[in-house]
């Protein structure tokens, strides 16, 4: 799904799921542009593994056109808060013309007429650049960097939604409800648009350090157009011979570039600064700093800006689908059209026997949390040993078909890595084969541990610490769970966000 439809799905989502009295859309306005997405497209559904279909996700992406039009034209902001969503351009470009006035700045640091080849500002310039190129290679070699950013890439991409989550808050005043949809709208387009943040703050990022060389550049020749400069070197510590050495690896791509040779010792000690004595006329070190400034800043950071870029189209052209979108498309077409099924949320305990009262629980819980449309099928145990039984046979016992499976353990029950480890690894690893569309949730039961622990809370901490840890060791997330406690609207409000927290989802 494109960029602009996602925000308007999430954005009507987000509102329907808050305006459960009909306040701001009205039960007839939903229905009526269900009808209308769903007679102009042909076919919808799932695509047998999970996932909304190219029909499905165009039919929530048209409706989601209608309602937001409809949004729009009652309150006018919600148009501002759905624009700034995609991050202030205006931003971007200050950030690149800072960069420009910084680099401009540094070639006239000294503030002399005199351009030492050896300065701090450019070789720190060149010697940062050099380093973060090693960063992004080791990052790119261990698969991590993309996906996290550095620090100052996360700093940007958190600040690109700053100007939506102020009207957010301004819009608190004057009426709450449609607030709370739009914060709500806000924690999912952010979770869901992270790649996408992080690749147009990358970009701003690579443009804003390749402004800073050219600032640098431009800082020279203009100094150079209006001054006769001097051009040497000094040094307390280096001798000619090792400043020839250092020349060759800061000039040496850019003498092969332009054709200037680089000055031999005899000719650098002339170079070297001694009192007023020292330096030659700086024209071709000048064309000699600004071709090692373009190949060392300039034309790497442009190259990763392009490739930001690549990934900017990609994530904008079809981004990734929440998970709380197939059962939100379920809810809001099911009621037009009955070929439109429920969704699956498959429970499978491990070692151990459901009480009535624990599946009541569950059959009311999950489907708050992943979707009201959704239908709780409990299977049997799998007994303890079973664990590559149970994995063979998954796809007969209802793993093809299911839009979440469950893995119920009790925490009552230590961890071990020859049985609950392997069916935690086995089942992620069959999932990221067969049913990527799917989601995992491993939720453990509290209830019969907190009942033979009684007051003793630190013991019951301690297992949860253990359970916890033994799941993340394999890549996933734990729910924990007292499935024999009554809903409560406090108790059963953080329970949902944890229980939407632990769900995974293969990559």
């Amino acid at each position: 799904m494109r960029e602009h439809s996602m925000r308007s799905v999430l954005l009507v989502k987000a509102v329907e799921e808050a305006d459960k009295t009909g306040a701001l859309i009205t039960p007839a306005e939903r229905i009526a542009a269900s009808k209308d997405s769903r007679r102009d497209v042909a076919t919808a559904g799932d695509d047998g593994r999970g996932a909304l279909s190219g029909a499905a996700q165009r039919m929530l992406a048209q409706r989601a056109g209608i309602l937001a039009r409809r949004l729009v034209e009652r309150y006018p902001f919600i148009a501002s808060v759905r624009d700034a969503a995609a991050g202030p351009r205006q931003a971007s470009l200050l950030v690149i013309a800072f960069a420009l006035l910084l680099g401009f700045g540094l070639s006239a640091l000294d503030g002399t007429q005199r351009i030492n080849l050896l300065a701090p500002g450019l070789i720190g310039l060149l010697v940062w650049n050099v380093a973060i190129y090693v960063l992004l290679l080791v990052r790119a070699i261990q698969r991590r960097g993309a996906a996290k950013g550095r620090p100052l890439s996360r700093l940007l991409a958190h600040n690109a939604t700053a100007a939506m989550l102020k009207l957010i808050t301004r819009s608190a005043s004057f009426n709450a409800p449609l607030a709370d949809a739009l914060k709500s709208f806000s924690h999912e387009w952010i979770d869901t648009a992270r790649p996408l943040l992080l690749a147009r703050a990358t970009r701003v990022v690579h443009l804003g350090a390749a402004s800073i060389g050219a600032g640098l550049v431009a800082g020279l020749y203009a100094r150079g157009v209006a001054l006769d400069h001097l051009a040497g070197w000094e040094s307390t510590f280096l001798d000619a011979s090792q400043v020839r050495a250092l020349f060759h690896v800061l000039y040496g791509p850019a003498s092969t570039i332009t054709g200037i040779p680089l000055p031999d010792v005899v000719q650098l000690d002339a170079l070297r600064f001694t009192g007023n004595a020292g330096g030659e006329r700086a024209s071709k070190w000048i064309h000699l700093l600004a071709a090692s400034v373009a190949v060392f800043v300039i034309v790497p950071r442009l190259a990763l800006a392009l490739l930001a870029t690549t990934a900017i189209a990609r994530w904008s052209w079809a981004m990734p689908l929440p998970s709380s979108l197939p059962s939100y498309f379920r809810n809001v077409f099911g009621a037009v059209d009955s070929s439109i099924g429920r969704g699956i949320v498959m429970v499978a305990p491990y070692a151990h026997t459901v009480s009535a009262q624990s599946i009541a629980r569950l059959r009311e819980m999950l489907p708050k949390a992943f979707g009201s449309d959704l239908a709780v099928d409990l299977r049997e145990p799998i007994a303890y040993g079973s664990e590559d039984d149970f994995i063979r046979h998954l796809p007969d016992r209802g793993g093809s078909i299911a839009d979440i499976i469950v893995l119920l353990f009790n925490l009552a029950s230590t961890p071990e890595e020859e049985n609950h480890g392997t069916l935690l690894a086995a089942a992620r690893d069959w999932m990221a084969s067969h049913r990527r569309q799917a989601q995992l949730l491993i939720l453990l039961d509290a209830s019969s541990y907190a009942e033979r622990m009684g007051s003793d809370s630190k013991r019951i901490d301690e297992r949860r610490r253990a359970w916890e840890a033994f799941v993340v060791d394999r890549g996933l997330s734990a729910a924990i769970v007292d499935l024999s406690t009554p809903a409560a609207t406090e108790t059963d409000a953080q329970t949902i966000v944890g229980l939407k927290k632990a769900l995974w989802q293969p990559e």
